[in-house]
């Protein structure tokens, strides 16, 4: 599986990917809005290989796209679209980008093109994605890949000793094909 935008390639996770997987995953900064535990190198491996083993299954519940920058072939980050409600076609968005490429409009550019790939090819009626209330960057990303903000739940994370809330936004199948 891959797409290709203006500047970005994403494709599926390979065993080269192991190295750039595991910064993103101990990134002080990718955590911030995360966790406040640093995760183990047997969590980290465990969750590689996992992640590894999803682009073989026949019935696909969940993509896990590397984001390269097309004129380097830098790895900048990845995007996971995962199945959370069957019985309604629902399905789950969520990005992480290197903090070298924040700012860019890097985040924006590969979800959308997820986003169609969800809405077009698996015909999916709905995608959700939450941030932690205070991760303004990320939910810029989704204003701008149109979704709409559907609440807050409060109180539902802690990190830091202070309890934080998670937006939820979303975006339908009927209004992703009305906008583009």
């Amino acid at each position: 599986m891959e797409i290709v935008t203006e500047r970005l390639f994403l494709r599926e996770l390979k065993e080269s990917d192991y190295e750039f997987f595991s910064t993103l995953e101990t990134n002080e900064l990718c955590l911030k809005y995360e966790s406040d535990i640093m995760p183990s190198k047997e969590y980290i491996d465990k969750k590689f290989r996992d992640n590894l083993q999803d682009k073989y299954k026949t019935s696909r519940d969940r993509y896990r796209f590397m984001v390269v920058k097309l004129s380097s072939g830098e790895l900048i980050g990845r995007i996971i679209l995962w199945k959370i409600d069957e019985s309604i076609n629902e399905w789950e968005i969520g990005w992480d980008v290197h903090p070298d490429y924040w700012g860019k409009g890097y985040a924006p550019e590969a979800t959308r093109e997820v986003l169609k790939f969800a809405f077009t090819e698996l015909g999916v009626h709905r995608v959700q994605a939450l941030c932690n209330d205070a991760n303004s960057s990320s939910e810029k990303v989704m204003i701008k890949v149109g979704m709409k903000k559907e609440g807050t739940i409060r109180g539902v994370r802690k990190l830091n000793n202070s309890w934080y809330g998670s937006h939820i936004y979303a975006l339908l199948e009927s209004d992703f094909m009305n906008n583009n």
